[in-house]
């Protein structure tokens, strides 16, 4: 869970990026900034999950043979049979998939370094496409055995690939838990994802309700802070102290939850770190005389 000096700090730094005086709309700027924002935490969170299906594809491969070699025999058996041609062309599209997926785990795996800071492009994109694959997977499977139920007398010929096609899409069901690990609360394998996941979650949420306390109440905050300051303009004002100011007063004036001197000290403090010591000074007079003219 983030703190509320870590909530506060990423609703100014919004602010200040999306500069209400020439920024565009807070809820078109909003996803590039949590894009930049969370970035550390989307690292940590691919790299999991990166290492969650290397992992799971350890298990993977033996079955993954053994569908490669049993396969062209079952196929040649199907392609003697007319009526089953469709049938044919399912575990054909399953092999030729399989193989694909063979090919971008080799290539996941020579992407991933565990020790590099940073996510490569063509790590995310491999990822995705193993996940977008595992989808397609799974649908073959399903009409696979659906088309299977239609030919009663290939079923003992193809207990062998079944075996495989099964044990391959209980593998692809642990793949979709790390690709949606939300959806899989309770299982111990992906609660490290699951953790990362819902941390980034409410940073952003706890973040925006911030935002729109400010947006959403910009006129009588800039009134407010006008009412105290002489000749206020915002535009005069430092960006930074602006958007501490703001959302300082925007607290104090409609945030009944938290105290005014909570408000004031921690925009004082975050002031110091962004700004400077006279801005602290500058901003803790004007957050005073707000908090006493609120009472």
């Amino acid at each position: 869970m983030s703190s509320r000096r870590e909530i506060r700090e990423a609703a100014i730094q919004f602010l200040y990026c999306n500069d209400l005086e020439e920024g565009a709309p807070a809820d078109e700027a909003s996803d590039a900034f949590w894009e930049l924002l969370l970035e550390p935490d989307f690292t940590k969170l691919t790299k999991a999950s990166v290492k969650s299906v290397l992992h799971l594809n350890q298990g993977r491969q033996k079955r993954y043979a053994k569908l490669v070699e049993k396969a062209p025999e079952l196929e040649s058996l199907i392609a003697a049979d007319p009526d089953a041609k469709k049938l044919g062309r399912v575990l054909t599209a399953i092999v030729k998939s399989e193989n694909k997926w063979q090919a971008l785990i080799d290539s996941l795996g020579r992407i991933y370094n565990p020790q590099n800071e940073e996510i490569q492009t063509d790590l995310s994109d491999t990822l995705s496409g193993i996940y977008l694959l595992n989808k397609t997977l799974s649908d073959q499977r399903l009409a696979w055995n659906a088309q299977l139920s239609d030919f009663p007398h290939f079923k003992t010929k193809a207990e062998s690939v079944n075996a495989s096609i099964s044990a391959l899409q209980r593998v692809s069901d642990r793949i979709l838990m790390v690709q949606n690990p939300t959806l899989f609360p309770t299982h111990s394998d992906v609660a490290h994802l699951i953790s990362t996941a819902e941390k980034m979650q409410s940073m952003r949420s706890m973040v925006d309700q911030k935002v729109q306390l400010v947006t959403a109440n910009k006129a009588k905050v800039d009134e407010m802070i006008h009412s105290v300051v002489e000749n206020y303009v915002p535009e005069r004002i430092n960006p930074v102290d602006r958007a501490i100011l703001r959302l300082g007063a925007a607290e104090i004036m409609f945030d009944e939850s938290l105290p005014a001197p909570v408000s004031i000290n921690e925009a004082i403090e975050i002031s110091q770190k962004f700004a400077s010591s006279d801005s602290s000074k500058f901003i803790n007079g004007i957050l005073d005389k707000i908090s006493k003219t609120t009472v």
